[in-house]
């Protein structure tokens, strides 16, 4: 095939041709390369003598015809453009659905993260509403807490021996007790 398109040159590239001469493409070529040397031969005239490629001959000179080989019927394989033209085409309904899919598992993984962000929320209200609730624990114990000091205060105050103080802590004192027993009436 190589010489005579190329003249006399010779085929240097063999280890190529082993791998690629089962390939589809080049399948197809040898087989017109061997219908055209065949369809050459036909054209010949037949000697008398000689036995036709279809026939076979035993010893025994029992003549019996063999098909003609049958070539593989396979087709080669569709190039890049007539896929995409393909995919083009009528590719559009199986895009379509391919997208349907990933869009419901869209859909799902959406859900199940918008639950789980409801659930993150929840937990997070839980927490709040815990630690507003030792909050106003806490204010309540440094209320009673001021409220006891102040209790305590006062009850020095009342208590407290005035007769042997001067008389501006006495008039001081006197003043603070009324203040303490006019407190309780007004509320």
């Amino acid at each position: 095939m190589f010489k005579g398109m190329n003249g006399e040159k010779t085929f240097t590239l063999m280890q190529c041709w082993n791998i690629l001469k089962d390939e589809e493409k080049w399948k197809a070529k040898r087989r017109e390369l061997a219908e055209l040397k065949q369809a050459g031969n036909k054209k010949k005239k037949v000697r008398p003598d000689s036995t036709p490629t279809n026939v076979q001959v035993n010893i025994t000179e029992d003549v019996t015809e063999i098909a003609p080989p049958e070539f593989e019927a396979r087709k080669r394989p569709q190039g890049q453009k007539k896929a995409k033209d393909a995919l083009r085409r009528g590719g559009g309904e199986a895009c379509m659905e391919a997208l349907d899919k990933i869009w419901a598992k869209k859909e799902a993984f959406d859900m199940e993260k918008e639950k789980k962000k409801e659930e993150r929320h929840m937990a997070s209200l839980e927490l709040e509403k815990r630690r507003l609730a030792l909050e106003e624990k806490k204010v309540e114990a440094e209320l009673r807490k001021v409220e006891n000091d102040t209790i305590e205060k006062e009850e020095k105050i009342m208590a407290m021996d005035i007769s042997a103080l001067t008389p501006l802590q006495q008039q001081y004192y006197m003043v603070m007790q009324q203040k303490i027993v006019a407190r309780p009436l007004a509320n």
